[in-house]
């Protein structure tokens, strides 16, 4: 029988007798090992969730691949092109070298130097040739292979990336700052077709700096029907343990119980000498010393 009011400090030390008792320790180590068992179901499944899970970013970014091996020239950019190391053989056109301004480059902001390159298939693709904080030195290696690209790199290899949505300047700055294929495309000749994204040069030449380029983080998406099965084990432990503690607590509550019902006061009357018929508490003492006996006073007997 069970209780609301608050346990009393007698009767935790009785409820803990109960569970330092033998058979109890032997029910406790059987519910950890089952606990145990049900929590390493739970690892098992939180691992599935993640092998199962889609895989975001790949590790093959890393590995030098044909640009055509990955993204074709007016098609929507695949997942796994993005951040793909990419080589690519072309010729450069002399007069299509532009400068980008507000380019972050590691924290620090400053310009790129753009260029067309015309692959050996005859797609336009835009290459972010290199960095500068310097606005006047982007300018100049602009203009310089605008005159003469001849000593540029006619195979490149480069990390390939989204391409930029155009956008309206709303800066008095005529420079451009965003590097979109779509909006080159307008500003330069026989552009088509076209990759719908951009290179940037793993080795940039004198007198630029490598654009900062780095590998695309490898992500995860959690399996979320494995992650509810790890949960359930997890509940399932938790269980184990509580069922253990509710048939310790079943068995002193039913000790304690038998122990109270024992205890009580009308079954000892028998034993009370001063209890039952012929003692003090006896109703008939009082007829036997009152009116029964006042009764018999005034009446003789007759003969």
């Amino acid at each position: 029988m069970t209780d609301s009011r608050r346990t009393t400090p007698q009767e935790r030390r009785e409820l803990l007798a109960v569970m330092r008792r033998p058979r109890s320790i032997l029910l406790f180590v059987l519910a950890m090992a089952v606990a145990v068992v049900f929590a390493l179901l739970g690892q098992w499944q939180l691992s599935r969730a993640a092998q199962n899970g889609h895989i975001i970013g790949e590790q093959q970014t890393e590995d030098v691949t044909p640009i055509s091996d990955v993204v074709q020239p007016e098609v929507f950019t695949p997942e796994r092109a993005v951040g793909q190391l990419v080589s690519v053989r072309g010729s450069w056109v002399e007069g299509d070298f532009l400068v980008l301004r507000d380019r972050i480059d590691e924290g620090r902001s400053g310009y790129w130097t753009v260029g067309h390159l015309v692959t050996d298939a005859g797609d336009t693709l835009a290459v972010g040739v290199g960095w500068t904080g310097d606005r006047t030195e982007a300018l100049a290696a602009a203009k310089s292979w605008n005159a003469d690209a001849s000593k540029l790199p006619v195979e490149v290899t480069g990390r390939y990336q989204q391409g930029e949505s155009p956008e309206d300047s709303t800066s008095d700055d005529p420079l451009p700052a965003v590097m979109s294929a779509a909006a080159f495309v307008n500003q330069w000749p026989d552009a088509v077709p076209a990759y719908p994204g951009y290179l940037t040069l793993r080795d940039a030449p004198a007198p630029l700096e490598t654009i900062s380029s780095p590998a695309p983080q490898v992500e995860v998406e959690l399996n979320f029907l494995n992650l509810f099965y790890a949960a359930e084990w997890v509940l399932f432990a938790g269980a184990a343990l509580y069922i253990w503690y509710r048939l310790i607590r079943d068995v002193y509550e039913k000790e304690r119980d038998e122990a109270v019902a024992g205890a009580d006061p009308d079954g000892d009357r028998r034993d009370d000498p001063d209890a039952g018929p012929g003692g003090p508490d006896d109703p008939g003492d009082v007829d036997r010393d009152g009116p029964v006996h006042a009764e018999a006073a005034q009446h003789a007997p007759v003969d």
